[in-house]
């Protein structure tokens, strides 16, 4: 029996590191409103499909661009959900662990896990989008009693921001860079992966304007200020719920990143 090949990961794993890229994002968006979802999902499944097209015809980093310069453009987004969520942190969060442990233990952790491979990865992921699941999950049966199904009424600015975007394209660069190690089915995984983010947040957005109401606006982190009023039997809180999920999706996007460096190095230093 022949043995696996390193680094080779299933449509699957290729659907849950998309979801943990675009709902990383999403989650820590200070937006409620709909125009600039709206517009967030145009331009995400414009470049996927750009990304799908590019990849059939074998127009793709590990082939025709620099992996280097891809793998830098990703890690660029990903450091700007990091710094996001430090302004969280600093600005709504209430944990008085400083900045720079959680920093130093963050990139510990990812660079150990970084090396592991991107199969190793990417099987994480797979926990996170679960885990992430259970969570909007519990999200929305303990907020359903206080909807007031006036999902429009929230003053909420709906201008479009163009600094989230630009965020839309970690789904293609990260399909680029892992479609060509995924043994099946990329186009599916693809689809999966670009959707069901944008389908949890719409309902996230939903239950944010329905409870909310038109103070949904005035909360610099409205999901987590949603967090904040649910309550779950003894639980009068759940927003250490909200954090656990942010970190969870972060790590797997630095990690994932960093391996895919390592691998690159690794590749260069053979030759």
């Amino acid at each position: 029996m022949s043995n696996a090949r390193v680094n080779q990961i299933s449509s699957g794993q290729l659907a849950c590191v998309l979801i943990v890229f675009r709902l990383s994002t999403l989650v820590l968006s200070k937006s409620v409103a709909y125009t600039q979802l709206f517009a967030e999902i145009l331009l995400t499944l414009a470049l996927s499909a750009v990304a799908f097209i590019a990849y059939k015809k074998s127009f793709y980093p590990a082939k025709n661009f620099p992996v280097y310069v891809t793998c830098a453009l990703l890690f660029s987004l990903v450091f700007l959900d990091v710094m996001q969520y430090f302004k969280f942190t600093s600005g709504v969060g209430s944990s008085d662990v400083p900045l720079w442990v959680t920093a130093v233990l963050l990139a510990v952790f990812t660079l150990y896990s970084g090396v592991l491979g991107t199969e190793a990865v990417s099987r994480f992921c797979v926990v996170s989008v679960v885990v992430a699941a259970l969570f909007i999950l519990l999200l929305t049966v303990t907020n359903i009693a206080d909807v007031r199904y006036d999902f429009f009424v929230a003053n909420q600015n709906e201008r479009i921001n163009g600094f989230s975007l630009l965020k839309c394209f970690d789904v293609s660069l990260i399909f680029l860079l892992l479609a060509p190690d995924t043994a099946k089915k990329q186009g599916r995984a693809l689809a999966f992966g670009t959707l069901i983010p944008y389908a949890a947040y719409a309902v996230i957005i939903m239950l944010c304007r329905a409870v909310l109401g038109k103070t949904a606006g005035i909360y610099k982190f409205p999901v987590f200020a949603l967090f904040q009023l649910a309550e779950a039997g003894d639980f009068n809180k759940l927003d250490i719920m909200y954090v656990t999920l942010i970190l969870l999706l972060l790590f797997c996007e630095i990690s994932l990143t960093v391996s895919l460096f390592s691998r690159r190095i690794k590749k260069q230093v053979k030759k």
